[in-house]
């Protein structure tokens, strides 16, 4: 008995030297772009950057769904929302789901997690060390919990910043970006306003940057940063109106980047499609562990060699994020298709872009008749049931060709590719809302301005001349 127990551990240990360490950095709430190696002009990514340069920057790399908890439940496991349990904001990851914690421990893994947790108590049980922080004490943590780990022990290292998140930290960085400088997405007006918003929401971009940096370094100097798989990744879009929570690419479209230079080519760029339930069987076949139980699969041929295709198309949904959703999607290299099965009411925001001085703006320009037709989607309804955009002419998806008989052909491919994700993945639609629309948990939203309690009263309706 004794003997076997000692080859058990042997095997153990031989099985963890042959292992990657494995660095999971993911941002709250950083947008598709905002990274200088995706092509920022103004907002200047360095440490981030360096990932991509010594190793692959993924361009076409897709999130199931735009809303913190139930996207992160999602990444971890490597299913869909609707299938963790935990497909509606707040809602826990259930005991009998199996995250990439619960794999690699039994490998001799030590796993630890520092800053947003946001996945519920059940998880914490597969995992050594969680230390919950602030977005400006995310590298002291971090690197305080490196220092104490076992040094025997090959680690996954989950650090979720809890930048950028609003609300923003007016004094992030010792140098702020300045309104003029920022870039204002086309679905959004250009104001004053919303120029200072998301010139304060750059400054949490580049803190996160920093910190990355310092967790980079202190590893380099540890002489453990080539054994270790290092991955940057965003749970959804930025905090803005038209990003986070919807299914356009400004609320799923993340930025992805891996660096492993035993595997992964120096900067590299990998086209394919990729979706973030693919993550975590890449990772566990990059060490070496079969598991099962994925929705996605392993596509360590696309991290390895980025000649290699990606996949056919990328799916998402938009559950309960502040208020009822219940939106599908489907996405190829060209068109996006958009389902909104409660078309009743307005695409809208969270409620953290809604209590913000952007939205502010964004009022003021909607008094003054200065919006777009695409700015006025985000009040419209009811909304379109299905919206179908050309990805190759309009990249921002700003004009729905759903009744364009020139798109009839790929427009039914991509009903069917969505009928059949839904039918092969059990996604149904509640019988009932699972939450009441406009409050949660009977409670109405915690909203003081008198036209947000309005507009939950009159359960959405005439958006336009109640605001």
């Amino acid at each position: 008995m004794i003997r076997l127990v000692l080859l058990g551990l042997l095997a153990a240990l031989t099985l963890s030297a042959q292992q990657p360490n494995i660095l999971i950095f993911i941002a709250d709430d950083q947008g598709e772009n905002d990274l200088s190696i995706y092509g920022h002009p103004t907002l200047k990514t360095p440490n981030m950057d360096r990932i991509a340069r010594e190793g692959m920057r993924l361009d076409n790399a897709f999130l199931t769904i735009s809303s913190c908890s139930p996207s992160r439940s999602s990444i971890l496991t490597g299913r869909y929302p609707h299938s963790t349990g935990a497909e509606d904001l707040h809602q826990p990851l259930p005991a009998s789901q199996s995250t990439i914690a619960r794999h690699l421990r039994p490998a001799g893994y030590h796993n630890m997690a520092v800053g947003k947790w946001h996945l519920g108590d059940a998880e914490k049980a597969h995992w050594d060390s969680i230390v919950d922080c602030s977005g400006a004490e995310t590298a002291t943590e971090a690197l305080e919990m490196l220092g104490q780990r076992p040094k025997d022990q090959p680690f996954l290292f989950w650090v979720a910043s809890k930048d950028p998140h609003r609300p923003f930290d007016k004094n992030a960085i010792p140098e702020p970006h300045r309104p003029e400088d920022v870039v204002v997405p086309p679905y959004l007006p250009d104001h004053p306003l919303i120029r200072e918003d998301l010139a304060l929401y750059y400054d949490e971009v580049k803190r996160f940057d920093t910190h990355i940096g310092l967790i980079l370094d202190r590893l380099d100097r540890e002489n453990v940063l080539d054994d270790t798989v290092v991955v940057f990744v965003s749970d959804n879009g930025m905090p803005f109106p038209r990003a986070k929570t919807t299914l356009y690419d400004s609320g799923i479209h993340t930025p992805l980047l891996v660096r492993y230079p035993k595997l992964v080519p120096k900067a590299s760029v990998q086209k394919g499609l990729f979706s973030v339930v693919d993550l975590v069987p890449t990772l566990l076949d990059l060490a070496g562990l079969e598991a099962e139980g994925f929705e996605g699969s392993s596509r360590l041929s696309m991290w390895t060699d980025a000649e290699t295709p990606g996949r056919e198309a990328i799916y998402a949904e938009a559950n309960w994020h502040d208020f009822e959703q219940f939106t599908r999607a489907v996405r190829t290299e060209r068109y996006l298709l958009v389902r909104n099965y409660y078309w009743d009411k307005p695409l809208w925001s969270s409620v953290d872009a809604v209590n913000s001085i952007t939205w502010k703006g964004f009022l003021e320009v909607l008094h003054a008749g200065g919006l777009s037709a695409a700015q006025k989607h985000l009040l419209q309804e009811p909304r379109p049931y299905e919206e179908f955009f050309d990805l190759q002419t309009d990249p921002v998806s700003l004009e729905n060709v759903v009744d364009d008989t020139r798109y009839r052909e790929p427009l039914n491919r991509l009903r069917a590719m969505l009928d059949n994700w839904r039918a092969r993945t059990g996604d149904v639609m509640p019988h009932a809302p699972r939450r009441d629309g406009w409050t949660r948990d009977g409670v109405p939203l915690p909203h003081n301005q008198p036209w947000y309690r309005r507009y939950i009263e009159q359960g959405g309706r005439n958006s336009f001349e109640k605001f």
